[in-house]
């Protein structure tokens, strides 16, 4: 794997950590917004700096870090709500992770 690779699974776990004591109860809306303050970042990040930051490093970590987060959930005994919530979340991540690379790419344009 590459270096952004790596940097954007500790970008991930950094916003887990910090994001993760706020959104406590479950939920589709809480899932959804979780999501949006962990994803939308690298997202963002990639779209500003796209000569810097590679598109499919960027998806490939999220989505890595999805299945990882919902592995250590199940071997740790968390319930998972309901498969529709499980669906929504990883539609949501690359939905805000294509939100932020465009709004990135406008902040980026304005600046140039």
């Amino acid at each position: 794997m590459n270096f952004a690779f790596w940097r954007y699974l500790l970008i991930l776990s950094l916003l887990f950590i910090l994001w993760g004591e706020f959104f406590i109860e479950g939920g589709v809306f809480n899932q959804l917004v979780f999501n949006f303050a962990i994803f939308y970042p690298i997202g963002f990040l990639v779209g500003y700096r796209p000569r810097f930051e590679t598109i499919r490093s960027a998806y490939v970590a999220a989505y890595s870090f999805n299945i990882l987060s919902y592995l250590v959930a199940s071997f740790a005994g968390i319930p998972f709500g309901s498969l529709i919530i499980v669906v929504l979340d990883f539609l949501s991540v690359g939905f805000y992770l294509k939100l932020g690379m465009i709004m990135g790419q406008r902040a980026q344009s304005k600046e140039g």
